[in-house]
């Protein structure tokens, strides 16, 4: 029988047992931290029971298949993340989806598409202090993003007003705002955090609605049992009035997408619709291109009030917090995705090697 091991930092979480429940006619589900991936015979960690239907402690073999729900962004975090590259170079396991780069290669190689290219906002790396000065002299407000942050943690928004530098940061659930009166204050705060965290910057766009509150569309993609992207979800994000992100760490909330497009007429239906659909169509297919393959991902985009649509943000490793949002059959659609997944890749791989 197949095995499935969820790789995670993280206890169990109600998805992961979900995840589990609905594959147990196919595969044997694990449990297993980066800590415990050991290169011995067998890896202590947790096993789906489903007599008992909860995961009981067990020692096993490293699962032929891997779904790797790790976030290292921490400095101990990074410390592992060496384990599981060297399990990733190993052939006889296979990773549900293999993570992407960090948001400046992404972007480099995403930007030029002709099919995308109109959805990406100006973007550049922050090499230092100064080069933001020189280009808020162009444009009054950018916005900071750290190239391997995620949820919106450590955003920065800055804004040049009546002769003040204006620093609002992202420390989730809140933001702190910094003021400067000096250009020389402002670099030296910015070089602080430059020395931590790596950024690329952008144009802040107008993407609030009518209360001031920021919002999105988040959208999830998951591949199928056939191996071909299928879109699963799309609602709308908004998040505190006056707030920089509409992330749901930040204290965010969910919203059916009708809600955002009823009041449209029906050709701002259309071409959104068009946008998001052409959004859809090539970037997953172009992200493995460019990168290693992938299963699942995240894409948060930004209506302006000019009707445009950008690419905010594209993650790998999404939250699954907006399951709840949709329809019962949709839910075990995402469920049943794993390992519906892993048996498309265990034929496909069997063919490969010439096995009927």
């Amino acid at each position: 029988m197949m095995t499935l091991g969820i790789l995670s930092f993280l206890k169990p979480t109600p998805y992961m047992t979900k995840i589990a429940q609905h594959s147990v006619s196919r595969m044997t589900v694990f449990h297993f931290t980066p800590q415990q991936l050991t290169w011995e015979e067998e890896i202590n960690g947790l096993r789906f029971c489903p007599e008992k239907l909860e995961w009981v402690s067990d020692s096993f073999p490293i699962p032929s298949f891997i779904y790797d729900r790790c976030f290292y962004s921490t400095l101990s975090a990074r410390g592992l993340s060496g384990r599981v590259e060297r399990l990733k170079q190993d052939d006889a396991h296979r990773f549900l989806g293999y993570g992407l780069p960090n948001k400046w290669i992404v972007y480099q190689a995403l930007s030029t598409d002709p099919a995308l290219s109109s959805f990406f906002p100006k973007t550049l790396r922050l090499t230092t202090p100064t080069f933001l000065l020189a280009n808020l002299q162009l444009e009054k407000k950018w916005l900071l993003k750290p190239i391997q942050g995620s949820q919106g943690k450590g955003l920065i928004k800055v804004e040049a007003s009546n002769g003040l530098l204006l620093a609002k940061e992202v420390n989730q659930p809140g933001e702190r705002l910094f003021t400067f009166r000096s250009s020389l204050q402002f670099q030296q705060w910015l070089h602080t955090r430059m020395q931590k965290t790596s950024y690329i910057f952008q144009p802040f766009l107008p993407l609030q609605n009518e209360e001031g509150c920021p919002f999105d569309i988040r959208l999830l993609l998951q591949k199928d049992g056939n191996g071909e992207w299928q879109e699963r979800i799309r609602i709308i994000r908004t998040g505190i009035p006056h707030h920089i992100t509409s992330n749901l760490a930040g204290g965010g909330r969910m919203h059916t997408f009708t809600s955002l497009s009823k009041s449209f007429s029906s050709a701002l239906k259309r071409k959104l619709e068009d946008d998001i659909r052409k959004i859809v169509t090539h970037l997953p297919v172009l992200l493995e291109k460019e990168f290693r393959p992938l299963f699942e991902l995240g894409l948060d985009l930004g209506l302006d009030n000019r009707m445009n649509l950008w690419i905010l943000d594209i993650n790998s490793k999404p939250g699954h917090k907006i399951v709840t949002m949709t329809a019962k059959h949709v839910q075990q659609e995402i469920y049943e995705a794993p390992s519906k997944y892993c048996a498309h890749l265990d034929f496909s791989l069997g063919n490969k090697m010439g096995v009927e």
